[in-house]
């Protein structure tokens, strides 16, 4: 039942049409116990509310369907001033000739007079003017927001659906490299690349992950790497601190890990290394990975290179603004990353 309510008032919220009758009953209700004339409502107080918001809503929707879109936004900002001011006294003025010559008409036996000068009530519209411009304002930049968040949305959905063919296109590589030279290790192979893909298709398709699983992907992977890496390949993998209460986005460190494999083991040379260090100190993370540089043997398209680490650039921007740190280092003779994210 609260779940019902909560689901009716918050499609309320979100219609337009509804949050004007909504803003409206309420000043109603407001205005109606500040100029009743006695303790309790009486049916003349009803109607004196109601006429009395009759100047108020005209000056109101002149000003948010007029005055807002044709000077406020485009920065007029003196001449949106200017008529501002003319509009509210342009409203003060038709509430005293409202009340002192045309009402009698209306409502017949009946007496109603202008109860409030032209300044209180021009007091009054100026009230109103300026906070239905600031609900409109406000309104205006949580949609803003909302779109900015719906964008970066998609860009990360864009960004983590060429994690998925980048990272596979690079394994089936490996396996076809074990196959053509008849390597038994084919079916295992496969079988931990079957299980990484499952991670990453099923288990990181969320925004944050258990920073204690994504480690264990990383194992993972290593392990998939050493099943065709040479005894004489050092590979280390050091965790320190408290990984388990801690959470991040998933798939930042592999595209980087990746990379130390391509030019760090593919790329031979006589110490060929590769070491990966996860550091958690608090809420802070320090990832660093370090690898050997030699020639490649393999070769790749230049259109592909580079593909997962710009990918993961872009979403430590969008997942992690001022909250991360990424350094490269290239000496020639080994290459390391040191990346910091603040854990939230």
């Amino acid at each position: 039942m609260i779940n019902y309510i909560k689901f009716i008032f918050t499609s309320l919220l979100k219609n337009r049409i509804s949050q004007h009758i909504l803003f409206w009953s309420l000043s109603y209700l407001v205005l109606v116990n500040i100029l009743k004339v006695s303790a309790e409502i009486q049916r003349i107080d009803l109607i004196y509310t109601m006429v009395f918001h009759i100047p108020i809503l005209l000056i109101v929707y002149v000003n948010l369907t007029l005055l807002f879109p044709l000077f406020l936004e485009r920065g007029k900002y003196f001449i949106y001033g200017v008529l501002v001011v003319a509009i509210v006294a342009s409203g003060s003025v038709f509430y005293i000739f409202l009340f002192d010559n045309w009402i009698d008409f209306i409502f017949t036996g009946y007496y109603f007079i202008a109860y409030y000068g032209f300044w209180d009530i021009s007091l009054y519209m100026a009230v109103y003017v300026a906070g239905t411009s600031l609900l409109k304002l406000a309104r205006g930049w949580f949609r803003l927001q909302e779109i900015e968040k719906e964008k970066t949305a998609t860009e990360l959905k864009a960004l983590r659906s060429q994690i998925n063919p980048h990272f596979l296109f690079n394994s089936l590589n490996s396996i076809y490299s074990l196959s053509r030279k008849s390597s038994p290790l084919v079916p295992e192979t496969i079988i931990k690349l079957s299980g990484l893909m499952r991670y990453i298709i099923y288990e990181a398709d969320v925004e944050r992950v258990s920073l204690k699983k994504e480690i264990e992907m990383v194992k993972n992977y290593i392990e998939l790497q050493q099943l065709r890496s040479s005894d004489a390949t050092e590979i280390n993998l050091k965790v320190d601190g408290d990984v388990a209460n801690h959470k991040v986005a998933p798939l930042l460190f592999l595209p980087f890990i990746e990379n130390s494999y391509k030019h760090g083991i593919k790329g031979g040379g006589k110490e060929v290394f590769v070491n990966i260090k996860f550091e958690i100190s608090g809420c802070v993370l320090n990832f660093e990975v370090e690898n050997s540089i030699g020639k490649s043997a393999v070769p790749t398209i230049k259109k592909w290179q580079g593909i997962g680490i710009e990918n993961v650039r872009k979403r430590l921007e969008l997942i992690y603004p001022a909250m991360h740190k990424l350094q490269v280092f290239n000496d020639k003779e080994k290459f390391r990353v040191l990346l910091q994210i603040q854990l939230t």
